[in-house]
Parts: structure tokens; C-alpha cells; sequence
């Protein structure tokens, strides 16, 4: 079993695509061909420059240029947002609390690539310390919908993380484990996924994913983890992608879930996996056939528009974006990580985890090794 994609050209040819989308002179990136600047898109082409390795050749005053870029569209109260989540903006299935955990994640991804920092705390955050709090707000989320609410449970793990990391608070960190406490409780012994068995399984996968990066920061392992890898695998289509339909080119992000759980559960499973890595090959082959000769990829092969949920992320049916770029990457690149080390820079942020957490736990990296020195005294005074 062999593992034969270029990666080395997939890289290079990303590189290409990445500076296509960057204005003259600016940090200012296009979400896609015909979109205007926004921060999110400046924000995914920070996490996508940092994967294919362009951000460690800036200089130190290229690096805080656009970081102050970013950081211009923080509010005193932490959150990120632009006219681009403007009511008059947004599309309607996407809510203004969505857009505005969706955007700060992302500028906090791509702020860490620049090894830059928000320019104010993350008070917000604090509306989930103290005992109880956590779990009170996780109740009034829609977990029929797993998908939709565990992006913002991902990112208020996210939120809490940083807390802790930098400025060393021990009620985010009680707050991290009423986070993860809650998804134990809710975790369906039938699929793995921590829904209580109220979404559509393809939906509940898509919604899991969000939150194992959290399980693997903290050396804690999912409940039921075969069931969580013979549930996804049941998931793949004749095509080799996983999503809702076969033929037509998969979903970036419905492809890029499945691929990120089998390849790290790799790791956490003491028997080689042949059914498992076989796989995430046919995965990884079949997404090509959204690679476009601009060095970017499409998110599908319908001829549906694609969008971030706002206006100016709209993207031509096939045309290549700054997400789904970055996405088809990591799965492809995730699968073959299994095999041997790959061109790109895992382990930059928690999405881009991928041998279940060993590497971010141990290497010598800020927001990692530190992270984990202060958790052990936490863990010995709380």
C-alpha cells in the first residue's frame, strides 16, 4: 500500500495560488477570483501560508505588518468582525454568533502563524467561568445540528484555551474540562460521536471533528474509539469522499472531517489499520479532481456556488478558494502523514493536528510545550 501523490508539487503549486489571491502591497487576500478583500479571507491565507511554509520566509517586519492588519479588527471585547458579517451581509443560515466565534478563530489561527498575538484579551470568554457556566451555555445549542453547533464549541475551546495558555487562568482551564466532560456525557456509544445520538450521522462526524482536537491538546482520549472509526469509514462514498453524494467531487469540509478523525484514531490504535489507511488514500486521490490549473482547489464539482456565509465569499461553481485550498491540502496531506513525514507545516494551530496530539504535546513550540508545562502545575494545584 503506497501513498503516491506529489506533494512537493502540490505544495509549490499552492504557493502559486496563494499570492494570486494577496492585493499589490497589502495584506489584504481575496477569499476567491471576483471576491473583494476581508478579513476572513486575510485570515484563512494566514493559516494556509503558515501550512505551506511562506510565513516562516517573511521578515520579522513583514510578519507584524500584517499582523496589525489582523488585529485591526479586533473589538475591546476580543471578537474579530468586518462589514462582511454585517447583517445586510451575511447570508441567512448564518447567524451573527456564528460569524463572529467563525472569524476570531480563524484570525487567532493566523495571528499564531505570524507568531503574533491579539492585540485584547478574550473577554467574551469569561461568560463560561465559574462551575456550571459551561454547561449551561452548551444546553442551549442545537445538537440536532451537530455540525453548526460544534464549530462554535470548537471555538470557545479555543477562546478558553488561549486564556489559559497566556495569561494563565485557572477558570478557563475548569472551564476546558466541563467543555470536555460535557462531550463524554453526550457521547453516543452507537457512533463515538458526542451528540447524543440526535444528528444525522453524516452531520454528527462533520460535528465531531470539532471537538476531538480539544481531547488530543489535553492527552485525553475519546470515548469508544473503534466505534469512531468503523462509523466514519462506513461513511465513504463509492468515490473515495465522504460526502453526501458520490461523483461529484466530494465536500472540502466533509472530506477534510473524516480524513483528520481516521488519521489521527490511526494513531491512537495499537493495531496497524489496513482498512483505515486504505482509506484515507482513496480519499486523498479522489479529491483531486477538485485541483484547478490556478494552483487551488474547488470545494466540490457541482455546479452550485460556494460560500463562507457572507456576501464576499461567493465562489463561481469549480473556481478555487483560500478554505477549500487549504482544506483539500491538510486531507491530502493528512493521509500522508500516515505514511511518513510530509512539505507541510502540521501541528500550526489546533485544525491541523494529526497523529492525535503527540507531536503538539511534546515539541518545543510556544503555544504548545508551554501550554502543557502550565497545565501539569495546574493540574497539581487545582
Amino acid at each position: 500500500m503506497k501513498f503516491e501523490l506529489d506533494l512537493a508539487e502540490l505544495r509549490s503549486d499552492a504557493i502559486q495560488y496563494f499570492f494570486l489571491m494577496k492585493e499589490p502591497d497589502a495584506w489584504q487576500f481575496r477569499f476567491s477570483d471576483g471576491c473583494p478583500h476581508s478579513l476572513i479571507a486575510s485570515s484563512v491565507a494566514g493559516m494556509l501560508g503558515g501550512f505551506l511554509g511562506i510565513t516562516d520566509e517573511l521578515s520579522c517586519a513583514q510578519k507584524a505588518e500584517w499582523a496589525e492588519y489582523l488585529n485591526s479588527f479586533q473589538n475591546s471585547d476580543g471578537w474579530f468582525e468586518d462589514e462582511d458579517i454585517n447583517d445586510n451581509n451575511r447570508l441567512e443560515w448564518y447567524g451573527r454568533d456564528r460569524a463572529l466565534f467563525h472569524r476570531t478563530r480563524h484570525a487567532l489561527c493566523a495571528l499564531d502563524a505570524l507568531d503574533a498575538r491579539p492585540r485584547y484579551k478574550f473577554k467574551m470568554a469569561e461568560q463560561w467561568y465559574g462551575k456550571g457556566e459551561m454547561t449551561q451555555w452548551l444546553e442551549t445549542l442545537n445538537l440536532s445540528d451537530y455540525w453548526y453547533a460544534s464549530n462554535m464549541m470548537m471555538d470557545a475551546f479555543l477562546l478558553l484555551q488561549h486564556n489559559y495558555c497566556f495569561d494563565g487562568s485557572k477558570a478557563a482551564y475548569h472551564a476546558i474540562l466541563e467543555l470536555l466532560e460535557f462531550c463524554d456525557m453526550a457521547t453516543d456509544p452507537l457512533t463515538g460521536y458526542h451528540d447524543f445520538g440526535r444528528s444525522e450521522v453524516r452531520n454528527a462526524m462533520a460535528g465531531a471533528m470539532h471537538l476531538y482536537p480539544a481531547y488530543f491538546i489535553y492527552g485525553r482520549k475519546p470515548l469508544y474509539p473503534g466505534r469512531v472509526i468503523d462509523t466514519t469509514l462506513a461513511l465513504q462514498q463509492p468515490d473515495g469522499t465522504f460526502s453526501y453524494e458520490s461523483g461529484s467531487g466530494g465536500e472540502d469540509c466533509l472530506d477534510y472531517d473524516a480524513v483528520f478523525i481516521l488519521s489521527n484514531f490511526n494513531f491512537l490504535t495499537a493495531d496497524s489499520n489496513l482498512e483505515l489507511k486504505a482509506s484515507v488514500i482513496k480519499c486523498a486521490n479522489a479529491v483531486m479532481a477538485c485541483s484547478n490549473d490556478d494552483g487551488g482547489f474547488s470545494c466540490h464539482r457541482r455546479h452550485e456556488v460556494y460560500n463562507f456565509g457572507t456576501e464576499s465569499t461567493m465562489v463561481r461553481p469549480g473556481n478555487s478558494s483560500l478554505w477549500a485550498t487549504y482544506s483539500r491540502l491538510m486531507t491530502i496531506g493528512m493521509a500522508g502523514e500516515i505514511f511518513g513525514r510530509t512539505p507541510f507545516n502540521f501541528n500550526s494551530n489546533l485544525m491541523e493536528i494529526c497523529d492525535s496530539g503527540i507531536t503538539w504535546r511534546t515539541e518545543d513550540r510556544k503555544s504548545a510545550r508551554n501550554c502543557r508545562k502550565r497545565l501539569d502545575a495546574m493540574v497539581m494545584t487545582a
